[in-house]
């Protein structure tokens, strides 16, 4: 009965990971294999660090949009801005700088 619940935790636990799925696909592990590593060392063994990097998903960055400080992001942009105009009040300033006549130009 306890093998069954470890299978079972098993497969909870690699639908969290679906990523490990192409790895057993291009034949680097067997599924045998991960099953007998997950109930040795644990879902929390470093074995799994490359198959829990983040995947970004819509609710992702909702979450990622839901704690952004709006006005620290607002000054951010304001401060941006200044320095954009300030760069381009330079630009415009030798832009219009006179030309000087030319021999031909009457």
């Amino acid at each position: 009965m306890g093998e069954n619940m470890e299978i079972d935790d098993f497969k909870a636990f690699v639908r969290t990971i679906p990523s490990v799925k192409d790895d057993v696909v291009s034949g680097r592990y067997t599924w045998q294999q991960l099953y007998e590593f997950y109930v040795l060392y644990g879902e929390n063994d470093k074995m799994w660090d490359p198959y829990k990097k983040p995947q970004m998903d819509l609710s992702g960055i909702l979450d990622i949009v839901k704690n952004v400080d709006l006005n620290a992001l607002s000054k951010s942009f304001d401060g941006i801005q200044k320095i954009l105009d300030l760069v381009s009040g330079f630009v415009v300033k030798d832009d219009q700088k006179p030309q000087q006549k030319q021999w031909y130009d009457d």
